[in-house]
């Protein structure tokens, strides 16, 4: 609101789901939009105010109260180093294929500019049913033995996946997940989110575990 960051007004995203909003979602999720979110330009076509909608989005971020906006780096681009999963991984995953015949079902997220996806599931401020709570996704994972839970970052991205999957499991269910803890690390300045995030999963009754104590 002070003007110390400014949206790109300009921005053309590669399609049209990047940049919208589904105005019932928006309603659904936490009141009516502002009157002013949108203009009519000379063509007669409706235009989003970008800077208004970033001043309603943080609103409703700091509303949930588990974030405040926080200004990252461009990381995990489609087609960059950062989005490629490490070659061990996908030897593993490719083995694991070759063997049962499974395929890996791959989830990408944070494909709307306008809200973030700490979660996998689900987007902090959810503006499209894409961004809304994944409840098949959350039906496939259900049909696991156990799930193992691990990646990038305990704090951030892994912690609030696995909160929001532990919020939607049958709670007699809980000991089939498990966190490998030694497989996920912490972004610098947030080890006291991992920490309580750890500690938070155990009292629900995750299971903790490392490489050399879990079993399968």
């Amino acid at each position: 609101m002070a003007g110390k960051w400014i949206p790109r007004e300009d921005i053309k995203p590669s399609s049209r789901e990047a940049l919208f909003i589904e105005e019932e979602i928006v309603a659904g999720e936490g009141g009516k939009m502002p009157s002013d979110l949108h203009s009519v330009d000379d063509n007669g076509n409706k235009k989003l105010n970008v800077k208004q909608w970033c001043i309603e989005y943080t609103r409703r971020l700091e509303a949930k109260g588990r974030f405040s906006l926080m200004i990252w780096p461009e990381h995990c681009i489609v087609g960059t180093e950062g989005h490629n999963i490490v070659p061990s991984i996908v030897n593993a995953m490719m083995d694991w294929s070759r063997q049962t015949g499974g395929s890996v079902e791959w989830v990408l997220k944070g494909q709307n500019l306008l809200t973030e996806m700490y979660s996998a599931l689900c987007a902090e401020v959810p503006v499209t049913k894409d961004t809304s709570f994944q409840h098949d996704l959350m039906e496939s994972l259900k049909k696991s033995e156990k799930l193992i839970m691990c990646g990038q970052a305990m704090s951030h991205c892994v912690h609030y996946t696995v909160r929001d999957i532990a919020d939607h499991w049958p709670k007699e269910e809980m000991g089939k997940l498990v966190i490998l803890k030694d497989c996920a690390s912490t972004i610098p300045g947030f080890e006291d989110a991992s920490d309580k995030f750890l500690s938070d999963m155990v009292a629900a009754g995750v299971n903790v575990e490392t490489t050399e104590t879990l079993k399968i």
